[in-house]
């Protein structure tokens, strides 16, 4: 899968990287700044934008709203509440591609089970036209990470072509996991996928430390949507 041979994924530590990452905080709360529809971070406009957009997937209860807040910088209530609908978050990630910044936009889509079994719309409206699927699987719960190969494999009937990326929540290698880092390695290497492990608490630290708990997972999707675009091109040109 070769980690990091597109994205540089310390680069958000370097003073380029921390110069930048000055733009994403919120100078009154000590935070990450929420960004509206309409907003985007104040960098220079030759910095490049590319926007993609990921649908989140997975058990009921299994951690994909607060995932989505953890990478966002929105700290997630305690207390477990399904989603209602659809719920649509935009998260910008500033990353180093060789020697270019780009400025990712990842719309993540999410919806509750219970809206999905009710409404036929919602769920054929989060996977149309998305760039990636995103997995999510308890590592307290091994029936959720076994369950991943049958929904990537009824995923990939839909003749769309998302790149995968699966995401192991409440990952705390101090407690005992239901799920083993044995079976975390024979899944990644028959399916080609990298397991991103996230614990979803807020540690309560500084704006800048929670941004690099998290720039690992952002920059590792970030990578996986830019190597699918340029499979895709390459495709495209070799066809014509």
């Amino acid at each position: 899968m070769n980690l990091g041979s597109i994205v540089s994924l310390d680069w958000q530590r370097s003073a380029e990287g921390e110069t930048i990452l000055q733009h994403f905080y919120d100078p009154q709360t000590t935070g990450r700044k929420v960004f509206g529809v309409l907003d985007r971070p104040g960098l220079p406009s030759s910095i490049e934008e590319v926007s993609y957009k990921l649908h989140i997937t997975g058990r009921s209860s299994v951690g994909k709203t607060a995932t989505v807040a953890r990478l966002s910088g929105i700290k997630c209530p305690s207390t477990y509440t399904e989603t209602a609908g659809i719920q649509k978050t935009n998260i910008f990630w500033p990353a180093k591609i060789w020697d270019k910044i780009i400025l990712f936009k990842l719309h993540f889509w999410d919806a509750g089970d219970n809206s999905i079994k009710r409404f036929s719309h919602i769920l054929p409206a989060c996977k149309d036209k998305a760039d990636a699927i995103v997995y999510v699987f308890s590592f307290l719960d091994n029936n959720t990470f076994a369950e991943l190969p049958q929904q990537m494999n009824r995923m990939s009937q839909t003749g769309e072509n998302p790149t995968n990326i699966v995401i192991g929540t409440r990952y705390n290698p101090t407690n005992k996991l239901d799920v083993s880092s044995a079976d975390v390695k024979e899944f990644e290497l028959k399916w080609q996928v990298p397991v991103l492990k996230i614990d979803n608490t807020w540690s309560g630290s500084r704006s800048d430390s929670e941004v690099h708990e998290v720039a690992l997972l952002l920059n590792v999707i970030c990578e996986r949507l830019w190597m699918r675009d340029q499979d895709y091109l390459l495709k495209q040109g070799l066809t014509r």
